[in-house]
């Protein structure tokens, strides 16, 4: 049990946590109303969210891949931070927001 969670807490370690939390702020800002909208009339184009998450997580990787001056050896990290993002911001943080920043009460 405890090689299991120290397996875990080295995955956990190795992460780029910087890139994880910025990406959430950025998607989940990216996807607000306002903006949603402004991409469509803009672009005439409408994505579902979900897409949307994934191009903004592509595109913020690569940059990040070229500013930080990353190796090859770093992209794997990257793509682990990525999908660790998706899980993490779709199953813990937007229940808790959602629940949070409820508008309508429950009936």
């Amino acid at each position: 049990m405890i090689e299991i969670l120290a397996n875990i807490s080295n995955y956990l370690n190795s992460l780029d946590w910087a890139y994880i939390l910025t990406f959430i702020v950025i998607a989940y800002g990216l996807n607000h109303y306002r903006s949603t909208n402004f991409f469509y009339e803009v672009f005439r184009l409408k994505i579902a969210t979900r897409y949307r998450v994934l191009i903004i997580g592509i595109i913020y990787g690569v940059a990040l891949f070229f500013l930080r001056g990353y190796q090859i050896k770093m992209i794997e990290c990257l793509l682990q931070s990525f999908a660790f993002a998706l899980v993490f911001h779709k199953l813990l943080l937007e229940k808790f927001l959602n629940k949070l920043f409820q508008t309508k009460p429950k009936e």
